[in-house]
This record gives structure tokens, sequence and C-alpha cells, in this order.
């Protein structure tokens, strides 16, 4: 049989998927092995999916990378030691002429939420996953829109304060990832704190542990969110007003706070919004840690479909 593979590589784990007509029928996760500069990452990969194809043959592979993609190249990826890396030209020595679409994680995340997630149903729509940091991905017109270099969808690097108070690691100040991502919330928590009549501690410290208390009703920890909420509801604003989507869909670890993160965040963002865009709609994505393996195998299904007619 006629296999497609999904591979979502991520800091920590590699979520690796077989898709035979269109059904996932094996699913692998391996540990992201980042020594010698990630070296043997591409090769690690190669075996897992080899064990997994047994009699089949593979004829397509789309794979989700930690940084910016060009043409099949990654531009850098720091947390994984690549810089630059052509993955195509890598998967090709691999498996010969098959399909290959290699993309920014986020992307390959946000065609799986389109697909069969929160983004069913809407023709354009802004995906924003929330945990250390903040990515994303845009949908325009049922088309991922990369941009030229690769860079759209990196909502987390919208600048949201002007105060040169938080550098973020990619070297720009004040990102909204440093504000309303899992590692803002914490340090907007350290700095709250001190000498405030609060649940919370120093200890221990997450964006679970202080949503939980905020859910709970704590003045600190509700001021916490609120901080996060008007930084991230101030980029959204500026999103909507410049491609004007029918949806924000917000998915990571930080979106398990549920309607109460949707609802604030919604409210806020009508505030702040542009009049036309107010009634942007906000929806859960639905997917999880699953969203980069889905959306690799829909990039090739969509690349077999137009080069051979039919559905894969």
């Amino acid at each position: 049989m006629e296999a497609i593979f999904g591979v979502d590589i991520g800091g920590t784990n590699i979520k690796i998927g077989k898709f035979v007509k269109g059904e996932l029928v094996e699913y692998s996760s391996i540990k992201t092995n980042k020594e010698e500069n990630g070296k043997y990452i591409m090769s690690e990969i190669f075996e897992e999916i080899n064990k997994m194809l047994g009699e089949d043959t593979i004829i397509g592979l789309g794979m989700g990378v930690p940084g910016p993609v060009v043409n099949g190249v990654l531009l850098k990826a720091p947390n994984l030691g690549w810089e630059p890396f052509d993955v195509v030209e890598r998967i090709r020595e691999e498996y010969g002429d098959i399909y290959i679409k290699v993309t920014n994680d986020a992307n390959l995340a946000t065609i799986g939420e389109h697909k069969l997630g929160g983004g069913i149903g809407f023709k354009n729509f802004v995906f924003i996953t929330i945990g250390t940091g903040i990515g994303g991905g845009v949908i325009l017109d049922n088309e991922l829109h990369e941009g030229v270099t690769g860079a759209a969808g990196e909502i987390g690097h919208i600048r949201v304060d002007f105060r040169n108070r938080r550098k973020c690691n990619c070297g720009l100040y004040d990102c909204v990832e440093r504000y309303a991502s899992a590692t803002g919330l914490v340090i907007t928590a350290q700095e709250k704190i001190p000498g405030r009549n609060t649940s919370l501690t120093l200890e221990n410290l997450s964006s679970k542990t202080i949503f939980d208390e905020a859910k709970k009703g704590d003045e600190v920890a509700l001021e916490i969110v609120d901080d996060m909420v008007e930084k991230l509801a101030t980029a959204l604003s500026q999103i909507a007003s410049t491609i004007n989507p029918e949806a924000f869909v917000i998915g990571g670890g930080v979106s398990k706070a549920g309607d109460f993160l949707i609802d604030k965040l919604a409210k806020r963002f009508q505030k702040l919004a542009f009049f036309p865009v107010r009634n942007t709609q906000f929806r859960l994505a639905t997917l999880g840690n699953d969203a980069g393996m889905y959306g690799g195998y829909y990039i090739i299904k969509k690349e077999i479909e137009k080069d051979r007619g039919y559905e894969n």
C-alpha cells in the first residue's frame, strides 16, 4: 500500500504518523537527539519511518521544523543546532523521488487545525500556539501563507511594549511572547508576587498554577492573567487590522486554560480592535500535539491531488 508520513520535529520529541488511504494507521514518538548540533536527528527519523513502513511503500513525507523555511531550506533552528540546512535534499537522499514538503512546525500545525481541528469551516484564519514561546500560521483563501522568507505567522515577535523591558531570544525587546507565553506569564508572576497577599508562591510557578488560581479568584493571579491578555489582545488587534481574518484559533499548552482564557481574550480584543474587525471569532484548537503530524499528511495529500488529479 502507498503510505504518507507526517513528521513534526519538536525540541523535546519528534512525532511521526503513518497514513494509508487517508487514515492514521500507526503513530510513534521518539526523543529529539540534539547531540552534536542535531547531527543524528534525520537519520533517527528515517530509522523509525523504515520500521513503521513494513511492506508498504512511502510516496510522500510532510515535515515540520522549528524555524523559518524557504524552498525546503531551514534557515535556522537554534534549539536543534541547524543553520542553515537543506532538509528536502536530505530527505531526497534517503527516499529518492517522493513527494516532499518541509515547512515551519507552526505552519504545519495550522494546516492540521484547518483540515481537522479548530479551523474547520474557516477560509481565512490565524492559528496561534501559546507555549514556551508563541508561534502561529496564517490561512488565506484556504491556502497556507508562508511569506517571502517563511516568517509569516511569527506572531510571537510582534512588539507590544516600547520600554525595552524584556529582551527576547530573537534579539529584540518586548516581543509579545515575552509577556503572553508560558514563560512570559512566569516572568510577570515573579515581578508581582513578592509582598502580595496571594496563594501563588515563587516556587513551582507555571502557567497552569497561575490560571488555576486565577479561576479561583486569586487577585494577583487574575492580575497576571489580565496583563497577559492585554499584551496578546494588542498583538491580535494589529493582525486583525492587517489581514482581517474570520477567526483566531488558539492552541498550545497555555490554551488548556480553555474558555476562561478565550473569553477574556475575545472581550479585551473587542475593546482594542479597529471597529470593522471586532467580530473576529475566537476558537480553541482541538488537535493538541498531533496537529503538526496531521498537517504533514494533508500538505502532501494536496500535492498528490494536484499531480494525479484524484484524492489519495
